[in-house]
């Protein structure tokens, strides 16, 4: 009773903390790939997604398309606990690598992901191996075609036979990405992960201590410029590889301002600074099982995550021909040189985050039982996460081409020009390779404190022989406390910045979900999940009858200096059949419709039609958009040795409520269609073994269909494939060889939005020009060695 008391103190102290403080081929893929209706009910995972193969880079999982644009909402789950609190600036996958340390790879459903973290879309769920009884290694070697490699090794073991056991395990990444040549580094992602653990077992349980070590640098964007030939049509420009060559500045070295003084510099990315992630954590995880029938899990992790974000991000529309600049009295010459260039030339926007100190205390404590026929199940989250980061910015202008250059901006203006700081005659514009700040901006300045606690309760039960029913409930009290900068494009100086208590916020999610037995074989399914979240924002002081920020009376600009807040919703609905003959054929079809209200649009800035020089910022603005989609998932083994899988969406992700008027002119995007969106997905992923199941071959195909690059849908790219496959073979019980190839059509996929196109009706001044878009993997050979010893 005693150590029962204890392992409950334990976990609860979990809770206290926080409270105090203020792919390679799917592992999670089941040995039964067939949908047995017992797990239709309440999915908590979902099955047949290749989430870790990933068609853009090597080092994490895949953006599975659920009808809501990719807002940062990758989520990864290790023992339980997310790897970071934020996506910005800690990108999931500066904490996380997947290795031999992790005994288990599944993708929670969308509901389980809601009702346990209030997260939006499919999380992968990882956990650490625990220690063995006897002595046991696992090893990992990884190389492709275009140079990368990859090791990891993982020891587990027993200390004595009391239950004291131990888990050490060492990765390394040496990636190359796709050939890259950024010239001022060798690498695309450098990456060491290192973790030990002391676990103890005893008659009911377990209880661990994990530390985990993360160093990482990594480039997060692969863009470059495309020749853009209308409806659809694309081209690579001459000179330019998409998807392998790189399109960052071979110096390395990045020109922005200080947000504090409005100097300039130059950012380093060999500079650890600015490039170098590190991150330490340590997990107290553990189980129990009371006599009573209970169970118990708990998890609490403790994060110090020192992080930079660099992006450098090329505006689409802003890569100019000579006709197109010259005809505007501009010139370039190579920075800080006589020397003058008559190429094209691209407009960038540079956004650095310097290391920043981001601290976690994340827990989780749960207690399942079965009762007659109900699974019940009880738990408890605590999110504290302390974060403040310094955002340099700046604009700059290089050369278009691989590895491209910095220029310096020339304008003619006629000897009458009247503008501050420009007489007439040939002047330069960039300074220290800068454009001037009201350009971009001369940085930002942000402090958070949040504080979430959090409620799930969830019931599994069968009703009748015929119909099983489940429900979930969340509620989540969340405080948060941030300090601001409101001076929008000014130095920030010794302004005093703003601060305001943003608390005692409400977060909810209800989900239900229901799978009625008309036959042994057939029925009907439905689900639904609820997920509301609360967040914040700083207004203007005041705006006029368009909505253009206005300075207040005694300013001279506007001011973001009102605090407000704001709840945002996603609701999903669906229902449809199931059909299941075992292992020879399942199938379930479902509509469903996903609604996402009230989403704060960031970043504005809208051009004055009368005077393109004129821009203004005109966030938040708020919209809603919706997804009605029809889903067929087919599963089946129709002869032995084969086994099929085939995910068939009909969709269609629209824009609703989106509409705002600036300069006197109103942008209506209700029922367009979302960017970066397909209406028609298609996954096929066949599979043969042979040779007594020593050889397996695969493949995993992936079709999306004609995607939109704009709001007002006058930009698209037509439909492309995702392509995989590999042949697997187990020379023993303790070697497995794996060859795998990635886009093997050696498709040029082209994604992205189209940067800076928001009021661009009409596509046909572009055709036959250059904008810059984002390119899918090029044909990659990859094998690995996996050792058991």
């Amino acid at each position: 009773m005693k150590k029962n008391l204890l392992i409950a103190c334990l976990a609860m102290a979990s809770i206290a903390n926080g409270i105090i403080s203020y792919g390679q081929e799917n592992k999670a893929k089941s040995k039964d790939q067939s949908l047995q209706v017992d797990s239709l009910i309440n999915k908590k995972e979902e099955k047949n997604r290749n989430v870790m193969l990933n068609a853009e880079n090597n080092t994490g999982p895949r953006n599975v398309n659920i009808g809501l644009p990719f807002q940062g909402d990758i989520v990864i789950l290790e023992n339980d606990v997310p790897v970071v609190f934020n996506f910005v600036p800690t990108i999931p996958t500066s904490a996380w690598r997947m290795d031999n340390s992790l005994q288990g790879l599944g993708l929670l459903s969308f509901s389980e992901g809601a009702l346990t973290w209030g997260k939006v879309g499919f999380a992968v769920k990882s956990d650490s191996r625990d220690a063995s009884r006897k002595f046991k290694g696992f090893a990992n070697v990884y190389s492709n075609s275009f140079g990368s490699s990859r090791y990891d090794l993982t020891v587990t073991g027993p200390f004595n036979k009391n239950g004291w056991g131990y888990m050490l395990s060492m990765y390394q990444n040496y990636d190359r990405g796709n050939g890259y040549n950024h010239m001022y580094t060798p690498w695309n992602d450098r990456t060491q992960q290192f973790k030990a653990a002391i676990t103890k077992q005893y008659k009911k349980g377990s209880v661990r201590l994990l530390y985990k070590y993360v160093d990482n640098k990594s480039f997060l964007f692969n863009y470059g410029p495309i020749v853009y030939k209308g409806d659809g049509e694309t081209e690579a420009m001459d000179g330019f590889r998409p998807g392998k060559d790189s399109y960052y500045l071979r110096s390395g070295m990045y020109p922005h301002y200080n947000p504090w003084t409005g100097e300039k510099a130059f950012a380093d990315m060999t500079d650890d600074e600015m490039f170098r992630s590190q991150s330490h954590n340590i997990y107290i995880t553990g189980d129990h099982k009371f006599d009573n029938g209970w169970k118990l899990k708990y998890t609490t992790m403790y994060q110090d995550m020192n992080t930079p974000l660099f992006t450098s991000f090329p505006v689409s529309l802003m890569v100019m021909d000579p006709d197109q600049y010259q005809q505007q009295g501009a010139s370039f010459t190579y920075y800080g040189t006589d020397v003058p260039y008559d190429g094209s030339i691209q407009w960038t926007y540079n956004q650095l985050i310097p290391q920043s100190e981001n601290k976690s205390l994340l827990s989780r404590v749960e207690f399942t039982k079965k009762v007659n026929n109900h699974s019940l199940r009880f738990g408890l989250t605590s999110q504290y996460n302390s974060a403040s980061m310094t955002t340099y910015k700046g604009m700059m202008i290089h050369t278009v081409e691989a590895n491209p250059q910095l220029l310096d901006y020339h304008q003619l203006f006629p000897p009458d020009y009247l503008y501050p700081g420009f007489p007439g005659g040939n002047v330069q514009i960039t300074d220290g390779g800068l454009m001037p700040g009201s350009a971009s901006g001369y940085g930002d300045y942000n402090e958070t404190k949040y504080l979430k606690t959090a409620f799930y309760f969830s019931d599994d039960m069968r009703v009748t022989s015929w119909l099983d029913f489940g429900l979930g409930v969340r509620l989540e009290h969340q405080n948060k406390h941030e300090v601001n900068n409101p001076y929008i494009n000014e130095i920030i100086g010794d302004k005093p910045l703003v601060e305001n208590d943003f608390n005692n916020k409400l977060n909810k999610v209800f989900t239900a979900n229901a799978v009625v037995k008309l036959s042994d074989k057939f029925g009907l399914v439905g689900d639904a999940t609820y997920n509301s979240w609360y967040d914040s924002y700083w207004d203007f002081t005041a705006r006029d009858e368009n909505g253009n920020p206005i300075a207040g009376e005694g300013e001279d600009a506007p001011r973001r200096t009102v605090p407000n807040d704001f709840e945002t919703n996603v609701q999903l609905y669906s229902g449809g059949v199931y059909f299941n003959l075992g292992k020879k054929l399942s199938i379930v079809s479902k509509v469903t419709n996903i609604s996402k209200n009230k989403i704060k649009s960031e970043g504005m800035n809208i051009t004055n039609p009368d005077n393109p020089n004129e821009r203004q910022a005109f966030d938040p603005i708020f919209y809603d958009i919706n997804t009605f989609g029809w889903t067929t998932d087919i599963v089946t083994s129709p002869f032995k040795n084969f086994n099929l899988h085939l995910l068939v969406t009909l969709q269609k992700p629209e824009y609703r409520n989106f509409s705002y008027s600036a300069f006197n002119v109103t942008y209506d995007y209700s029922n367009n269609i979302i960017p970066e969106l397909s209406q028609t997905l298609l996954e096929i992923d066949p599979s043969y073994t042979m040779m007594k199941g020593k050889l397996k071959a695969w493949v995993s195909l992936r079709y999306f269909g004609k995607q939109y690059g704009n709001q007002t849908n006058a930009f698209s790219y037509n439909a492309w494939w995702e392509n995989f496959g590999g042949l697997q073979y187990r020379m023993s019980r303790k070697v497995n060889l794996k060859f795998q190839v990635t886009n093997f059509l050696d498709q040029a996929g082209i994604r992205g939005s189209v940067q800076g196109a928001a009021q661009i009706t009409s596509d046909q001044n572009y055709v036959n020009r250059k904008i810059v878009a984002g390119a899918i993997r090029p044909r990659t050979l990859e094998m690995s060695v996996d050792f058991k010893f």
